[in-house]
């Protein structure tokens, strides 16, 4: 019995070890092709970071050795991507971003300067006198577009005032360049792009003397924008007047969600007299970034130029400080009220007083919103209906919906947190109470309309991880 037991366990302890042995080079195969890749990042930012010195800090140093030991520690290329890119969410600068390559490089930048985002990325509405337009992207020839028309609406209608709502707006291409321009008598001087080409032969920032003689970049292609800024040390940029001309009041209202070139826009703003940048400080990400191509299918964007404003310097690390600072939440209260001839100070006090009212409601200052099919989530904001608190926990939105079926949230514009369903109970009921998840990512909830009806969705979150719903005619 002795002897066979020690058979049997020279033999399961032989079988353990060719298993272990087994299973080994596919580990290590893995852990080589990651190694590949991160070598492979290194070099790419090494020859196409736009500054070099950047890339000789302690804060890059150690970043790069941790994506050394994740990528010899990952299991997959999805958990080597996904934790990568949350290493460079607090990384030393902005613009960088791991992803599977479902193009080439090259590819991509002929598909974004073909992109067309939907239109309801741009929405334009009128309260009396005043134009109210919200631009949620710079990217997508459509959104330049609809930029273009939107000013056509504002020549034809008796316009005296202008807010443009930049607060949810992270950047993209060139819709900022019409948004500018139609409220330009004459150019202005926005900044200059500077390359790893300014870099290898300089120490300091350029100077307005190094620009003055420069041609202004212009054209709409991204493609040729990353050629030719990556071809010259300098690249100047200028807004030019467009027709029609607005001339009047115009209030730009941005957040620390307003990014990369929605800052360049709202600064190249902030330097004309009849503009008043209202909110909280952007999110000081303004660099430009090209994609390349990395081993094993994936592919790297990275910063190949930073940017430098005339009016108030680098905005990367530093974003854009608007004249009133408030809460964004309330920037467009503040606005119209200085639109409706209060004085600052009194429409700052106004806005305060209501922010008091909102940070004793259960949500504090978060402005909720029913988000779904009806009004393609949020995308259509003329559409969006928002919450109003009605005391002791309770929330309500009053909507009109035509017969079908919706998919639908209740969560903030900037979804920093939603309400949905449990993954089991999704459908509701009309005239029934029904209890919601607060959780990342939380199911849809889904409502059935047998004929047009005027619903009040009645949110209670006494239990704010916990809210119940129900929605009544």
């Amino acid at each position: 019995m002795n002897k066979s037991f020690k058979i049997l366990s020279v033999l399961f302890t032989v079988l353990l070890m060719y298993s272990c042995n087994y299973q080994k080079p596919n580990q290590s195969q893995g852990n080589k092709e990651l190694s590949v890749v991160a070598d492979s990042i290194s070099v790419l930012m090494n020859n196409y970071h736009y500054n070099p010195a950047e890339l000789t800090t302690k804060e890059y140093l150690k970043l790069e050795k941790k994506v050394k030991i994740l990528a010899n520690t990952s299991k997959t290329k999805d958990e080597f991507i996904d934790n990568y890119n949350v290493l460079w969410q607090d990384g030393p600068f902005s613009h960088v971003r791991l992803g599977t390559m479902r193009q080439s490089a090259d590819a991509m930048a002929d598909y974004i300067d073909s992109l067309k985002v939907g239109d309801q990325n741009v929405s334009i509405s009128w309260e009396g006198k005043t134009a109210i337009f919200t631009v949620n992207t710079m990217t997508g020839i459509d959104t330049k577009e609809k930029v273009f028309e939107a000013y056509e609406l504002i020549a034809k209608n008796p316009t005296e005032s202008l807010i443009i709502d930049l607060r949810n707006n992270s950047g993209g291409t060139f819709a900022g360049v019409p948004l500018v321009g139609h409220l330009l008598s004459e150019p202005i001087d926005a900044g200059t792009f500077v390359s790893k080409k300014w870099w290898d032969n300089h120490t300091k920032a350029p100077s307005v003397t190094n620009i003055q003689n420069l041609s202004s970049w212009q054209g709409w292609s991204i493609k040729s924008f990353w050629h030719d800024v990556q071809e010259a040390p300098l690249t100047r940029i200028m807004f030019k007047p467009m027709q029609p001309h607005f001339k009047g009041r115009v209030y730009v209202l941005i957040s620390n969600k307003t990014a990369s070139a929605a800052e360049m826009t709202a600064d190249g703003l902030a330097q004309l007299e009849n503009v008043t940048v209202i909110g909280e400080t952007t999110e000081g990400a303004m660099l430009s970034q090209k994609m390349y191509d990395l081993p094993s299918g994936l592919q790297l964007s990275l910063p190949i130029a930073d940017y430098y404003s005339n009016r108030m310097g680098r905005i990367e690390g530093k974003g854009v400080t608007p004249d009133v600072t408030i809460n964004q939440s309330l920037a467009m209260d503040v606005a119209l009220s200085l639109i409706n001839g209060k004085e600052l100070n009194q429409a700052l006090a106004d806005a305060k007083q209501k922010m008091s009212e909102m940070q004793e409601q259960p949500l504090g200052v978060n402005v909720i919103y029913l988000l779904g099919d009806m009004n393609d989530w949020g995308k259509d904001f003329k559409a969006t209906p928002q919450f109003e608190y009605k005391g002791k926990g309770i929330y309500e939105s009053i909507i009109t919906l035509k017969k079908g079926r919706y998919g639908f949230k209740v969560a903030p514009l900037d979804w920093s947190f939603d309400y949905g369903a449990n993954p089991n109970d999704k459908n509701v009921i009309i005239g029934q109470n029904r209890s919601l998840v607060r959780v990342p990512r939380s199911s849809n909830l889904i409502i059935e309309i047998e004929e047009e009806s005027k619903l009040t969705f009645r949110l209670d979150v006494n239990n704010i991880k916990e809210a119940r719903l129900l929605v009544k005619k």
